[in-house]
């Protein structure tokens, strides 16, 4: 966090989101667009060719190829079946809400919203946690009055009901930096020279992007900044993979004129977001700080809280239990120690001894853990187990819990896992009866988290609990 002070964020900020804000509601990526639309034009005969054509080529060159197939009549019509083909439904993705929750926490003047997504998720994020209507822009003209809030769409807009200047292929790219004084250049040229430009969940691979940066940054104030949140999760790499191309990395984006932080998920990335307006605040804590309190703290009361805690989970799966209609169920709390690690910290039907003996997992979107993934990815996840894994369980759930601050913003620290006898698809279909006890359940741990550490004092111990 500290890489982000003194980068004008507090003058104006712009947050440039790339497909990363979009993929993990549901939409997918630029190569599995690019697949969809090679297959279905029949310019080749399967997803694997069509993967094997955009590893070895420029992608933006290998769909004119679908283009010309389908014919210029129903080119849009199909980009925008590819783009929502399978999708009965989306749910706004942490980078979404971060980037709604930072936009709603100041004057609409004072954050600028710019997106290469085609989808409208980030106005209909704003729209239901504002009240008010929301603007698609694809033009640069339109500007935030009397309380409204602007979308910039760099590269068009392709929702289930419009199309509008589209920017897909080669040769719609190498058409749009033809044109010297395009209002997307302009808009970049502003939001750097207003204060600090935030570019997160993309490659940044995309020309235009990159030379429309490129002429802005020359002409930018020397103490406003261009930063790139790297997430280990664009790259698609594992943790020891991303730490040999971490140097790499930054000396690549520095040497271009961009500050780089380096991260793990996309959900760090919207923490990041979040943080940003309170980074300048006197006795300022970032997230990994406030985990690392939470933790120290509840090893310093280990025994006392195990009492508490294996009694409240109890409570909880018998609860859970009764709704879901199940004679057994597995509830497991799992607690984040600030240094990449989730810790087994309490179960129902246990009491563990000691802080220093817990099982540890890795956590982040790849993880082997359905715990340490949910924590990386900050979403509620269901998934079957293994066979082989356990003969008692089928599957799991597994509910990110937020810890709150009194000041700062509510960051994840810890996670409730629960073990089903069936396999998941017994059970998601009831999820409108046991997801509001779910949620009840997760809020009251919220709060449990931290009630002791960051709230005022108020004259009752943890031993006076007990």
């Amino acid at each position: 966090m500290e890489q982000l002070r003194a980068s004008g964020a507090e003058k104006h900020t712009t947050l440039l989101l790339g497909a990363g804000a979009s993929t993990t509601s549901g939409l997918p990526g630029w190569d599995a667009l690019a697949t969809r639309l090679l297959v279905g034009s029949g310019s080749v005969d399967n997803d694997g060719t069509a993967q094997l054509l955009l590893a070895r080529q420029d992608p933006l060159i290998v769909v004119e190829a679908a283009r010309a197939a389908y014919g210029e009549a129903v080119w849009l019509r199909k980009v925008r079946g590819a783009l929502y083909e399978g999708v009965a439904s989306t749910e706004f993705s942490p980078l979404q809400l971060a980037t709604v929750a930072h936009v709603l926490g100041g004057e609409p003047t004072e954050t600028s919203v710019i997106t290469l997504n085609f989808d409208i998720l980030l106005e209909q994020a704003l729209e239901q946690e504002s009240g008010e209507k929301v603007l698609s822009s694809t033009t640069g003209s339109a500007t935030a009055e009397d309380g409204s809030y602007v979308v910039h769409h760099l590269h068009g807009v392709v929702s289930p009901v419009l199309t509008e200047s589209v920017v897909l292929t080669l040769t719609d790219f190498l058409d749009l930096i033809s044109v010297q004084d395009s209002w997307q250049m302009a808009l970049m040229r502003e939001a750097i020279g207003r204060g600090a430009l935030i570019i997160a969940g993309t490659s940044y691979r995309d020309p235009d992007v990159r030379q429309w940066l490129h002429t802005a940054l020359k002409e930018a104030p020397i103490e406003h900044a261009a930063i790139v949140l790297l997430a280990r999760q664009g790259f698609d790499v594992d943790k020891s993979e991303f730490a040999k191309l971490e140097r790499a990395l930054s000396a690549q984006w520095t040497a271009v004129g961009m500050r780089p932080v380096l991260m793990h998920d996309f959900s760090d990335a919207a923490q990041v977001i979040r943080e940003l307006r309170h980074l300048n605040e006197d006795g300022y804590l970032a997230p990994q700080e406030r985990t690392r309190l939470i933790w120290d703290f509840h090893a310093k009361h280990f025994a006392a809280l195990q009492e508490i805690y294996v009694a409240e989970l109890g409570r909880n799966a018998e609860a859970i239990r009764r709704v879901v209609g199940v004679d057994r169920l597995n509830l497991t709390l799992w607690l984040a120690d600030g240094h990449g690690q989730l810790a087994r910290w309490a179960a129902q039907d246990r009491v563990y001894l000691e802080a220093a003996g817990l099982r540890t997992v890795e956590t982040g979107y790849d993880s082997p853990w359905i715990a340490g993934k949910a924590l990386g990815s900050d979403t509620l996840l269901f998934q079957d187990l293994p066979s082989e894994h356990t003969r008692r369980w089928r599957s799991v759930l597994a509910l990110p819990v937020p810890a709150p601050h009194p000041t700062l913003p509510t960051m994840t620290s810890a996670v409730l896992t629960i073990g089903l006898p069936d396999l998941a698809v017994k059970y998601e279909g009831s999820k409108l009866m046991w997801g509001p006890l779910l949620g009840t359940i997760g809020d009251e741990w919220s709060t449990r988290l931290t009630e002791h550490l960051f709230l005022p004092p108020t004259g009752i111990t943890i031993g006076d609990t007990v």
